[in-house]
């Protein structure tokens, strides 16, 4: 919340004044977030810290802001040592504010003094423009992992499983309360259910590291506009109001950036990020865990917008955007959350007209992994357009186990290439699922079968209504459905834990997050 009898209009506009500042720029420009006011006056920079007080922020008091300035000029000089130059007072002087060089007791307020950062060489800009290499990226991994690697380790109390549990937790609570309407009810639940399986598969080791000493005082916002890459790596702007979210597995603060890549659509150097990391010495913890880490930044940065966007009127077009981003940071926390499952081959079964394409298909746009049918594979090995009807011939026993084989062998290969595969097949008898996994070969051990299950009579109204459109690329018709209902063999040969069944007579989004909840027990076997 604002509070009362802070700095206020009149600060900010003497600020926005050129003659404010002793070395008189030419233009002030102003930058502004949540938490602060940035004046960009000439080559130098100073903020001035809003007068909030937030659940995870204290700048209530002159003299809090002022203990924060000199905070974030101490940490900040630890990655961009030659930027941050120190802690300037703002006074009252005849004509209004006044700023003086250094700490003058009994301030309006105070500023951190900055040298501007070349803004357009960091990674967000040159991402954005085509022209982010290799060869930067491998700078900015070596950046990392050497300023990692002299970090201080937490203290004692914030390597305790509370402690570096407690941060999930509180996000997702937050975003349950501030995320709807924008941010749907459903994936937030499912975000939430992801977290808590994911933290109970991997406590031990999340526990581990933090015994080994990997739970340090990092950066804690690393965010691709913070990295700067010209002629050398300056990173700025790390979190000095709350060290408790500095106190991080050194992981953690390296999956802000791989999910920043992300979101620039940079997957390949997000990859090579966190391959050069490695490469010079530091230990994010297997991909899984980076990527949980990854979806988990995402969901702080979606938090992050629903505040936003709540602050502002509902007519306001910047809340519009700020809801855009929450719901685009969201599904990218998702998209992310999927990797960390990986690899996985879900295959969406049951018989025709379960409503098995639907949910199939939200969930290659959730997750991001292809999504082979075997309706389409049919129709390919056929030779026929989609929209094409199928022959008798293309429906004989030997031609299906061809179908089989090939989406088999085609879900090996997204395996090989993006590490997973959302299938969409009936699967209804033993001989199709032995033929698939002919030709998926020893990647079937990471194939979880989901069962779509409905009531028959609605499975009926459904091909009915679906045949009548012409609108499927299926050929299934009532006597199709009633037919594999009659043949439908079960999944026996199928260990537990990589089958269950999912209903599909409701909401389609229910359906989606009920398979998410299955495929939450791949990472129990991670």
């Amino acid at each position: 919340m604002s509070l009362p009898g802070s700095p206020s209009g009149e600060l900010v506009a003497a600020m926005l004044d050129p003659s404010f500042y002793p070395h008189r720029p030419e233009r002030v420009e102003l930058r502004e977030s949540h938490i602060s006011w940035v004046f960009l006056a000439g080559e130098l920079a100073y903020k001035l810290k809003k007068p909030v007080v937030l659940p995870f922020l204290d700048y209530g008091t002159v003299e809090r802001r002022r203990a924060m300035c000199r905070e974030e000029v101490r940490l900040n000089r630890r990655l961009a040592p030659r930027h941050y130059l120190g802690v300037d007072s703002v006074i009252s002087g005849e004509r209004g504010p006044r700023l003086v060089s250094g700490e003058a007791q009994g301030a309006l307020d105070y500023v951190v003094r900055m040298r501007r950062v070349a803004e357009e060489r960091s990674l967000d800009r040159l991402a954005r423009r085509g022209e982010l290499t290799d060869a930067q990226v491998d700078a900015v991994a070596r950046r990392i992992a050497e300023f990692h690697r002299a970090a201080e380790v937490a203290p004692p109390q914030a390597r305790t499983l509370t402690a570096l549990l407690g941060p999930f937790e509180e996000n997702h609570r937050t975003l349950s309360e501030v995320g709807p309407p924008a941010l749907a009810p459903s994936r937030l639940r499912a975000a939430e259910r992801f977290t808590a399986a994911f933290l109970d598969a991997r406590r031990s080791q999340i526990a581990a590291r933090a015994d080994a000493g990997l739970v340090r005082d990092c950066h804690g916002d690393l965010r691709a506009e913070h990295v700067i890459v010209d002629g050398e790596v300056v990173i700025y702007d790390c979190i000095e109001f709350n060290p408790g979210l500095r106190w991080i597995d050194v992981g953690a603060d390296l999956a802000f950036l791989v999910m920043d890549l992300a979101r620039l659509c940079e997957d390949r150097r997000a990859s090579r990020l966190v391959a050069g990391y490695r490469a010079a010495g530091g230990d994010p913890g297997d991909d899984r865990l980076v990527a949980f880490y990854a979806a988990y930044r995402a969901w702080i940065r979606a938090k992050v917008a629903a505040l936003r966007a709540r602050e502002l009127e509902a007519a306001d077009p910047s809340r519009g955007r700020a809801e855009a981003e929450g719901q685009a940071l969201l599904a990218l926390g998702h998209r992310l959350a999927w990797r960390a499952r990986l690899p996985a081959v879900v295959a969406i079964c049951g018989v025709a007209a379960t409503g098995k394409s639907t949910v199939a298909s939200a969930l290659s746009r959730i997750s991001g992994l292809a999504h082979l049918s075997s309706d389409l594979t049919r129709k390919r090995l056929a030779g026929l357009a989609p929209a094409d009807r199928g022959r008798p011939e293309h429906y004989t026993p030997e031609f299906t186990m061809r179908v089989y084989e090939e989406l088999g062998r085609s879900a090996r290969a997204e395996v090989e290439r993006a590490g997973g595969a959302i299938v969409d097949a009936t699967f209804h008898r033993r001989r199709e699922r032995e033929a698939f996994a002919r030709g998926i070969g020893d990647r079937f051990a990471s194939v979880l079968f989901c069962e779509c299950v409905a009531p028959a009579e609605a499975l009926r109204d459904r091909a009915r209504r679906r045949a009548a459109t012409g609108a499927s690329v299926s050929d299934a018709g009532p006597e199709i459905v009633d037919r594999q209902l009659r043949e439908w063999e079960p999944l026996t040969e199928v260990p537990p834990g990589r089958h269950g069944s999912i209903g599909t007579d409701g909401a389609v989004e229910e359906a989606v997050a009920d398979a998410e909840d299955l495929a939450n027990r791949l990472l129990a076997a991670a």
